[in-house]
């Protein structure tokens, strides 16, 4: 009874850690979907207000080079609303651009910790929704480089101090009734 009680211990053990490691070395990988959809968005974002420019510019008979500051000064005379929607988009592109280009220069080990704290903390420019759908995008793979090996190794290490609590009442019973 003994052989099979340790053999389960062992293989929860081995199971824990190795679903753990497996886990975390995943975290890099949805950093770095987070940031293409952030660029995506921030694309898209930029593709919508080009639009939009250019169908003022028609509309106010505008020279079709016009500044976007005189398409709004456009826009503010007769539609205050639509120039108003026209300046959050554009300063909501400019967020999700800036933010994608500050997790570019975090270093590529912290990279997936600023990438989730940002999504998780802060609502601007729909950056949780992003990484929610980044979560959804997410084709599980093993990436072999430093930051999913660290996550990997620091996953594995969880995974094995979890086991151990969670074994551990059920060896500290099998000690006091032998």
């Amino acid at each position: 009874m003994r052989f099979l009680a340790d053999w389960l211990a062992d293989s929860i053990r081995f199971g824990l850690a190795l679903t753990m490691a497996l886990g975390a070395m995943q975290i890099p990988a949805l950093a770095q979907s987070y940031r293409a959809a952030l660029t995506q968005v921030a694309e898209a974002g930029q593709r919508d207000i080009a639009d939009r420019q250019r169908i003022a510019r028609e509309y106010y008979r505008l020279p079709p080079d016009a500044p976007p500051g005189m398409v709004l000064d456009a826009l503010r005379r007769s539609e205050p609303a639509n120039a108003a929607g026209l300046v959050a988009s554009a300063e909501q592109a400019a967020l999700l651009r800036a933010t994608a280009e500050r997790l570019d220069r975090t270093s590529p080990i912290t990279r997936p910790l600023v990438a989730l704290w940002d999504g998780l903390t802060d609502d601007r420019a729909g950056k949780p929704a992003i990484l929610r759908r980044a979560w959804q995008d997410l084709m599980p793979a093993v990436l072999l480089s430093a930051a999913p090996a660290s996550y990997g190794l620091g996953g594995l290490i969880i995974g094995l101090l979890l086991a151990r609590l969670l074994i551990a009442p059920l060896v500290a019973g099998r000690a006091r009734h032998a």
